[in-house]
């Protein structure tokens, strides 16, 4: 026993423990701390949109979202340099993406600063699809993209990616989509509402359909929950906004780089609750199945977890038939 363990420590200072159990690769790079994170636990910075190279995206990794906004500014939004909700042109200035509020009369409402810029705006909030993973309940978004291969990959679906000016991606923060009555916008001609105090957003109507399609599509590929107020809501903005030309030219520029399309937009028709519930059987990447072999449960964890299980694994045997002998 003594030989296993000493063999196995070098390996161990690789990984840790969460709460639950489970063995994760420890930080290798920058704390969280080093980050200016918002209360929802955007990392603000990282949101500005620009087309540098990021590190993450140099580092070959399957998912990136650094990469996946540097191909948004760059190759799909190439040739239509309007921010979401609020329709404003933006131009690319020093290698940053910056608003021109006079394009749509937008006015800034508080934060001047981060209205100077444009940021990209998870249609789904990062908080929707974290807070539910134990990495996000042991250090927040950063500890899920270093731990979390699935939350990478929601992080940078570029379906869920939208240019937004600054602000009003703040003001909407975690908020759910909902309709606001008798409240004025306060970003100018741009008519986005902020309802602070129930925390919700309305936006214009002619973003209706695209966040509508955009929820669908990633509640089918990741298994996201929807309640049914929200899925009555976006199944009437679907229907009330349709699928227009750019929706579809994003959409095919987005499968040629990353391999998939929002079958909500490519295949486009008027929804009904029962219709939705059977695009979504449908579409549901299936989940996935108990590992019935013990080959199976090795095949499900980390590579250099499952290394040191194959090592365990031989030298248990070897103990096993050197005792037979």
């Amino acid at each position: 026993m003594k030989t296993i363990l000493l063999f196995l420590m070098p390996f161990s200072l690789l990984f840790s423990q969460d709460d639950f159990g489970v063995f994760t690769p420890k930080e290798m790079t920058l704390n969280s701390q080093h980050f200016l994170m918002s209360e929802d636990g955007d990392i603000i910075d990282e949101d500005v949109a620009t087309i540098e190279d990021e590190v993450s995206s140099l580092m070959g990794e399957r998912y990136s979202f650094g990469r996946s906004k540097r191909i948004l500014a760059t190759k799909v939004y190439k040739g239509h340099q309007k921010a979401f909700y609020s329709d404003c042109n933006y131009r690319i200035i020093k290698k940053k993406l910056k608003p021109v509020h006079k394009s749509c009369g937008f006015h800034y409402r508080k934060n001047k600063k981060r209205s100077q810029r444009i940021e990209w705006e998870h249609i789904v909030p990062a908080w929707h699809f974290g807070h539910q993973l134990h990495c996000w309940q042991n250090g927040g978004r950063m500890n899920c993209r270093q731990n979390n291969e699935k939350f990478k990959e929601m992080e940078a679906d570029m379906h869920n990616l939208v240019p937004a000016i600054g602000e009003i991606n703040g003001d909407r923060s975690n908020f759910k989509y909902s309709m606001i009555p008798q409240q004025q916008s306060f970003y100018g001609k741009v008519k986005m509402k902020i309802s602070f105090k129930d925390k919700h957003a309305q936006p214009p109507q002619s973003k209706h359909g695209e966040i509508a399609r955009t929820y669908f599509y990633m509640r089918d590929k990741y298994g996201l929950k929807i309640s049914k107020a929200q899925e009555n809501l976006f199944i009437k903005w679907n229907n009330s906004d349709p699928v227009n030309s750019w929706e579809k030219k994003r959409n095919n520029r987005i499968k040629s780089f990353q391999g998939d399309e929002n079958l909500y937009v490519s295949n486009y028709k008027q929804l009904t609750p029962s219709a939705l519930d059977e695009t979504s059987s449908r579409e549901t990447t299936p989940s996935k199945k108990l590992p019935t072999s013990l080959e199976e449960w090795i095949n499900t964890l980390p590579k250099p977890l499952a290394i040191i299980v194959l090592i365990l694994i031989a030298l248990f045997r070897f103990f096993i038939l050197k005792k037979r002998r």
